[in-house]
C-alpha cells in the first residue's frame, strides 16, 4: 500500500530525523485525501485565504477573484479586480485574513498580503500589505502597510506573512540567505504582536524592528532540514502549515506541518498524491479541511490527525 511520506531522504539531505515523530500512515479516506475542486485555466496563482463561505484568491501583481464555496457544490465567482496595490512587485504571495474589520459591517476582516518580491515596494522590501475589501466586494483599500526593518539581515528571500488569529500574532517566514539553493541556506521564523489600525504613524505604516520579535529561530536548529521551496503558510490549532516545493522531480511537493509550540515538525504529507501543480498557497476551511491553491487549481483536502 501507497505511504503518505515517500523519498524523505530527498527532503533532509544531511540531517537525521531521529529527533522527530514523523509518521508514515497507510492513504484512506479517513486520513488524508485531495480532490480538484475547480480547474484554472494558466495564469499566475499565489496567494489564497478563506472566511467562512469567501474564498479570495490572488494571482501575481495583485489581481483578486472572490469566490463563494459551501463545500459541496462548486465554486460561484462573485467578483474579480485589481487590488488597491497592483504593482509587478507585488508578487502577492501569501493571503491571510485578519483579526480586525474595518468596519462592523464590513462582509469579511482585513486581508494581508505579503509582497514578497526580490524587488522592493517603494524602497522598502518584502513588506505585507493590509486591504480592506470593500463591501460590495468589487474592490479594495489599503489601510496600512507593515515593514520588518531587518537591520541584522535575518533574511535574504521570500519573507511571507501568516495571522495567528486565535492569538493575535504575526509570523513572518522565508530563507536566511538570498539564494535559496546554497547549502547554507535556512528557514526562519519570526513572530510578533498584530498591529492594530490604530498602531499606523500619518502614512498609514508599521515599521517593526527587532526590538519588537517575540521569537526568532532557524528551522533547522530544531531538527528539521528540508531542501526544497517554501510556498503558502496557514495556521490552524496552533500549527504552522507549509506547502513546499513544485511538483516536480527535483522539487516535489510536500506539506509540513510544525507545531509552533514545541518548535517541531509534526507531519509530513506527499502532495503528489491528489494534486497537481506549482502548490501556492493553502487556507484552513470552516475549522474542518483545507483548501490548496496551486497552479493547475482549487483542491479540498481532509487531513485528519
Amino acid at each position: 500500500m501507497k505511504r503518505i511520506f515517500l523519498s524523505i531522504a530527498l527532503l533532509i539531505p544531511a540531517l537525521s530525523l531521529s529527533a522527530q515523530s514523523f509518521v508514515s500512515r497507510p492513504l484512506s479516506k479517513d486520513t488524508f485525501e485531495n480532490r480538484l475542486i475547480m480547474k484554472y485555466e494558466k495564469h499566475n496563482y499565489q496567494g489564497m485565504d478563506c472566511y467562512k463561505d469567501y474564498v479570495v484568491s490572488l494571482q501575481h501583481s495583485g489581481i483578486a477573484t472572490i469566490w463563494k464555496y459551501d463545500g459541496k457544490n462548486g465554486m460561484e465567482k462573485l467578483s474579480g479586480f485589481d487590488l488597491a496595490v497592483k504593482d509587478p512587485v507585488n508578487h502577492s504571495n501569501v493571503a491571510t485574513f485578519g483579526t480586525q474589520k474595518f468596519d462592523k459591517k464590513d462582509p469579511m476582516p482585513l486581508l494581508y498580503v505579503s509582497q514578497c518580491h526580490r524587488s522592493p515596494y517603494q524602497g522598502r522590501k518584502d513588506v505585507l500589505f493590509v486591504f480592506r475589501i470593500n463591501p460590495d466586494l468589487k474592490g479594495s483599500t489599503l489601510v496600512q502597510t507593515i515593514f520588518f526593518d531587518d537591520t541584522q539581515k535575518l533574511f535574504g528571500y521570500a519573507l511571507q506573512w501568516v495571522i495567528d488569529r486565535k492569538n493575535g500574532m504575526l509570523y513572518g517566514y522565508g530563507n536566511t540567505t538570498e539564494d535559496k539553493d546554497i547549502e547554507n541556506n535556512r528557514h526562519r521564523i519570526v513572530k510578533f504582536r498584530l498591529p492594530k489600525l490604530s498602531d499606523s504613524d500619518a502614512n498609514g505604516l508599521v515599521t517593526l524592528t527587532n526590538d519588537d520579535l517575540l521569537e526568532n529561530y532557524v528551522i533547522e536548529d530544531h531538527g528539521l532540514r528540508f531542501a526544497t521551496i517554501g510556498q503558502g503558510l496557514c495556521i490552524s490549532k496552533g500549527r504552522l502549515v507549509m506547502p513546499t516545493g513544485v511538483g516536480n522531480e527535483k522539487y516535489p511537493s510536500y506539506l509540513f506541518i510544525w507545531d509552533l509550540a514545541s518548535k517541531k515538525a509534526v507531519d509530513v504529507l506527499d502532495m503528489s498524491v491528489g494534486t497537481t501543480g506549482e502548490l501556492e498557497d493553502i487556507a484552513w476551511y470552516k475549522g474542518k479541511r483545507f483548501l490548496v491553491q496551486s497552479q493547475d487549481g482549487l483542491f479540498e483536502m481532509k487531513y485528519l490527525k
